[in-house]
């Protein structure tokens, strides 16, 4: 009898043990999707009654955190965790006017939401461990470091007339303290609908001519074909309408235009915010639940490392660009190419734009052919890892070291802007030139301090060449 069960163990436990588990995470999924269907609810009932959010009356969920046991054989149960705001989802839209002329757009102010989010971390003995997301209105399942999007947003595109279409979105904020709950009985999380507000109407504010956005997220995948799908049942054709890239494993750039076959009509953002609180349910024992907070579990080396302090050199995280609006390849663009130099080689000290450095060699460096006179590069660098300064020192100057070249008959000019401040115009020399300059700022996020550099060729003959950056950094005091 002992050997028959010792052998039922070895060779029949385990696949059960898998069977169990999966239907488990088959339930866990049930409730992440009651989660959203709850909070699309809310959002709705806010949107039509602007007097909703006054009650404050929360909705309960329960969240079957643990299972997968096999009774007698196999009782012990998986466990998971289940947080709120310990993960970073932002979205950001830029959308661009008409001027009466209708030939030049504008950027209108940039439109923010950090969209927090609800997420299910398993901890299964034999079945594959999955994360289940709740962000910004999406339900994204996530296992190893593929994502894909079980429930959908509310990013509306929709075709009006034959050459016209309308764009609404339905941002879903997650507002609540960090904090998590690891438990293999049953937990509970709380809803409260707080607000629901018109961030933006393109009918207010004059003609749109197009918009473009990003979202920082730890699930780009999900995100890029869900945008993707929706832009093409609409009609609209990649490439033409819309562009989609990921400069960065946890950053996604999208771009809706208007062209002549296609006309962007309108564009709405709205923003529902929503409370979450993390409860215990009524089974739970101080056994089953073990409670954590940000800055008291694993999370705080990574918290640690996502301040910026004066005194120290940073490099960009972030790193986009267009030629002539087209957006560059992600491929070409990786800010890690901008992280070393020819060590060799000692800096002068000073301030500089166009320093020559001789001789000079080059380790990994960005470049860029401009085949054309009279074009433009647009390159955008900004930080996404970094989620606040040291508490105690606020930069109010910020030092740029660029290492870069242009190889071509004829210099072009290189327009820089730090933190949404035009900062000059300079010409490179020939060779590998250092650019080292020092800058006022008042940036009270890290995510704002950005720069933008416009390479733009000479009008007249002979004026291609290439672009170069070698390296690039920042210095904060």
């Amino acid at each position: 009898m002992f050997t028959a069960l010792a052998l039922i163990r070895v060779e029949y436990v385990p696949e059960w043990k898998i069977d169990a588990e999966k239907s488990h995470m088959n339930d866990v999924q049930k409730d992440m999707i009651e989660l959203k269907s709850t909070a699309d609810i809310l959002s709705l009932l806010m949107a039509s009654d602007s007097n909703f959010s006054a009650s404050g009356l929360p909705i309960t969920i329960p969240f079957i955190m643990g299972g997968g046991e096999i009774p007698i054989l196999e009782p012990s149960k998986s466990s998971g965790m289940l947080s709120v705001s310990m993960e970073r989802c932002k979205m950001t839209i830029i959308p661009k006017r008409l001027l009466v002329s209708d030939s030049l757009q504008v950027e209108e102010d940039a439109k923010k939401i950090e969209c927090g989010g609800i997420t299910y971390r398993s901890n299964n003995r034999e079945y594959l461990d999955q994360v289940l997301r709740y962000e910004n209105g999406a339900l994204i399942l996530a296992q190893g470091e593929k994502s894909v999007m079980k429930e959908f947003p509310s990013f509306n595109i929709e075709k009006t007339s034959e050459k016209n279409y309308t764009v609404s979105i339905q941002a879903i904020k997650i507002r609540g303290e960090p904090d998590a709950v690891s438990s293999n009985a049953d937990v509970s999380l709380r809803l409260t609908g707080i607000s629901n507000n018109v961030t933006y109407n393109s009918n207010d504010t004059g003609d749109i001519a197009s918009f473009y956005g990003t979202v920082i997220t730890e699930y780009p995948d999900a995100w890029i074909s869900y945008l993707n799908e929706t832009a093409k049942n609409a009609g609209l054709e990649y490439g033409t309408d819309y562009d989609l890239d990921k400069p960065s494993s946890n950053f996604v750039y999208f771009n809706f235009t208007s062209t002549n076959n296609k006309t962007l009509q309108s564009l709405s953002i709205s923003e529902s915010v929503i409370q979450a609180d993390l409860g215990t349910g009524l089974s739970s024992s101080s056994e089953d639940v073990n409670w954590s907070e940000s800055g008291e579990d694993e999370n705080t080396e990574h918290e640690d490392k996502s301040i910026m302090e004066l005194g120290e050199w940073y490099y960009f995280d972030m790193f986009s660009g267009t030629y002539e609006e087209t957006l560059m390849s992600v491929s070409s663009i990786d800010p890690n190419m901008l992280t070393d130099r020819d060590e060799d080689y000692s800096l002068p000290v000073g301030s500089f734009k166009n320093y020559e450095l001789s001789p000079y060699s080059e380790v990994n460096d960005f470049n860029y052919s401009m085949n054309n006179n009279g074009k433009t590069l647009n390159l955008n660098f900004g930080y996404n890892n970094f989620s606040s300064f040291n508490s105690t020192s606020i930069p109010t100057k910020a030092t740029i070291c660029m290492i870069y070249s242009f190889s071509g008959s004829k210099e072009p000019n290189i327009v820089m802007t730090l933190t949404g401040t035009e900062r000059g115009t300079f010409k490179p020399n020939s060779g590998w030139c250092l650019y080292n300059q020092t800058f006022s700022i008042s940036s009270k996020d890290p995510e704002e301090i950005t720069l933008n550099l416009k390479v733009i060729t000479d009008s007249g003959s002979n004026a291609a060449g290439t672009f170069r950056i070698d390296y690039l950094a920042v210095y904060l005091s």
